[in-house]
């Protein structure tokens, strides 16, 4: 009786096993590439235009469409969206300005963009700024310096990182506080950014080696315009890597203060909430991610403790304030792990939650709150 039950559990686990290794083989697939930068979808019928009133009206509802802060981007545009939508029979009108290119037509199919200001800073914000190259130990970084001309310091600088799958384009609706704050700020490239270096096997890191880059940044405005302090902004992946940093780097008593949105504060949640989104059964999960991390790591070395923030909460700067912001309705990163981190942290964080909204759209949904919170936080740190 045992030499049969033998016989039939052996052949169970060896296939159990062997599933979770396709498994684990086929999401590290999933994991480990960095991807190319986003490009919009153009989804959206337009229905009508008005340049005269400055409306465009679209065949949907609801989503990023009612969002009061978006973009619209067509095949030869790029439109700003401002205040409330309104919706008619299926429709949503909404009050727009050109920024780039020309208005669609009707019939013309446009997407919506959180990266609201999709361009350059010249083009989308009328505000001059320099293309360079920062040094870093993998090569040459494309970066952005937007200076304004009426600057009120050169000690502090805004540094920029966009999250995976980003653009230089995503910080650019922080540009115009910092303009008004008459603060400088280096928006910086990452390791598999287009024209950037890129890792030998194509592999991102989350933050655990990108976090190199923002300390090339840090080097080089320390270096160059003689920077004495910065404060780091990042999104998603660019928020683990400012965390990295801060843990990490020697630079790190540069930093005087950090904005981390809908950060990645918790790699293994993520997992476990994108796992969950693909419809995976829940039972199934913690094995098959076990799988994918002990894959990913014999493939590429990633180091998954590195991306537990909350974990290492204790290794911070304690003296560093930091702003936290997530969204409720997040499904690419989960917002409790950012809960979690701030509530460690205390007094030295404050956390701003965004009831029902998706990722890295705090500023869309509401940016006057965000603006104040950001505005307080630059204002503390710059004295």
């Amino acid at each position: 009786m045992r030499r049969a039950l033998l016989w039939v559990v052996l052949p169970l686990t060896l296939l159990l096993v062997g599933a979770l290794g396709v498994g684990g083989w086929y999401y590290s697939d999933q994991l480990l590439p960095a991807p190319p930068p986003w490009e919009p979808v153009l989804d959206l019928t337009v229905t009508a235009v008005d340049p005269q009133a400055q409306t465009l009206t679209v065949a949907t509802t609801g989503g990023d469409v009612a969002l009061p802060s978006i973009g619209f981007v067509g095949e030869d545009g790029l439109l700003a969206a401002s205040g409330e939508p309104t919706v008619e029979a299926g429709d949503t009108t909404r009050t727009v300005t050109l920024l780039d290119g020309e208005w669609p037509e009707v019939g013309e199919a446009v997407a919506t963009t959180v990266d609201t200001y999709r361009g350059d800073p010249a083009t989308t914000l009328g505000l001059a700024f320099d293309r360079i190259e920062v040094a870093s130990e993998a090569g040459a970084l494309p970066a952005w310096r937007v200076v304004p001309r009426e600057a009120t310091t050169d000690d502090t600088w805004v540094v920029i990182a966009h999250g995976r799958g980003g653009a230089l384009s995503e910080g650019n609706r922080l540009l115009p506080l910092l303009d008004e704050l008459r603060l400088p700020s280096l928006t910086i490239s990452v390791l598999n950014d287009p024209d950037a270096p890129a890792d030998p096997d194509g592999f991102g890191y989350f933050g655990a080696r990108e976090w190199r880059d923002l300390e090339a940044a840090i080097a080089h405005l320390v270096e160059v315009e003689g920077a004495e302090q910065v404060v780091l902004a990042g999104y998603s992946q660019g928020a683990s890597s400012s965390l990295s940093l801060l843990r990490r780097s020697d630079h790190a008593d540069r930093v005087a203060g950090a904005v981390l949105i809908s950060p990645l504060v918790s790699l293994d949640a993520t997992l476990t909430l994108q796992a969950a989104e693909r419809g995976i059964p829940e039972p199934i999960i913690p094995a098959l991610l076990f799988s994918t991390r002990w894959i990913s790591t014999w493939r590429s070395g990633l180091d998954f403790s590195q991306v537990e923030h909350a974990q290492l909460a204790d290794e911070l700067p304690p003296g560093t304030p930091l702003l936290l912001t997530h969204g409720t309705a997040d499904t690419t990163i989960p917002h409790g792990p950012t809960r979690e981190l701030a509530t460690l942290l205390g007094p030295q964080a404050t956390y701003a939650e965004y009831d029902g909204v998706e990722h890295v759209r705090e500023w869309n949904q509401d940016r006057a709150r965000f603006e104040s919170d950001l505005r307080t936080l630059l204002e503390d740190v710059t004295g």
